[in-house]
């Protein structure tokens, strides 16, 4: 179950598709909640995410299972995606995990990218569905040409595998740098080490070890490890040029 839950922040989107409200119309717990009796989608997925949070009095999981499915039964691609995830879960539900790909499947279809990614996971890891590697990769690619960072992440991982298509480092390299261009760190480690192996681009030294100190404040100690063996073949100047050049390095990332 805990593996699901990185995806409760991903999928916690508050769209304002299916709704006829600005954004000043919410301006508390009483508005949304009245906006919510009267039908209105976004007031309803809003209402549910009120209840999930767990730092405050209102929490109440099944009162969110509730007014999410409100929505979700109204056709609101956020609130189907942030249900899928109580299915997955069991929070204010019980499991299901068949309930929960077709709640991703409904979102998915509607263009929504964190749906998008985790129907890919779920046909790649075969939950609630199926395993199908070549579906995974179809939908992971719909989530990453629209550029979602965790799904270019992901279809990179495909690439690099052959896991439901042809296997290509060049292809894997490209999705890749555009998720660590993003910020994605664990992208960031993974070009990294392509540049430290001239694997999918030319072998770039300097630039390994950049990619690997971006990483390293988040992925951890691999990234710091790597990084030291990185660091064995620069000279001082060239690590202290890329720590202090920050302009240099936004404009290649």
């Amino acid at each position: 179950m805990k593996k699901w839950r990185h995806l409760f922040v991903v999928l916690t989107i508050m769209l304002s598709c299916a709704s006829a409200l600005g954004d000043d119309d919410f301006d508390d717990e009483m508005q949304v909640r009245r906006w919510a009796l009267l039908g209105d989608t976004q007031a309803q997925n809003m209402l549910g995410l009120l209840y999930l949070e767990a730092d405050t009095d209102m929490q109440n999981l099944q009162e969110a299972a509730y007014w999410l499915e409100q929505a979700a039964d109204q056709g609101h691609a956020g609130a189907q995606a942030n249900l899928g995830i109580l299915y997955l879960t069991g929070e204010g539900v019980e499991v299901d995990e068949g309930q929960a790909f077709t709640l991703f499947r409904r979102s998915a279809m509607q263009g929504l990218t964190s749906a998008q990614l985790a129907l890919g996971y779920m046909y790649a890891t075969g939950k609630g569905v199926d395993a199908n590697p070549e579906e995974a990769v179809f939908w992971y690619q719909q989530a990453a040409q629209q550029g979602n960072a965790s799904a270019q992440h992901h279809l990179a991982l495909a690439y690099q595998d052959g896991e439901g298509v042809e296997q290509s480092a060049d292809q894997a390299a490209r999705w890749e740098f555009l998720a660590a261009k993003q910020g994605l760190s664990t992208a960031q480690f993974q070009m990294g080490l392509r540049y430290l192996r001239g694997d999918g681009v030319e072998r770039d030294m300097l630039t390994g070890y950049h990619y690997l100190l971006k990483a390293s404040a988040k992925v951890g100690s691999m990234a710091m490890d790597s990084r030291e063996l990185v660091s064995n073949d620069l000279t001082t100047e060239q690590i202290s040029e890329i720590r202090d050049d920050a302009r240099y390095w936004k404009t290649h990332l």
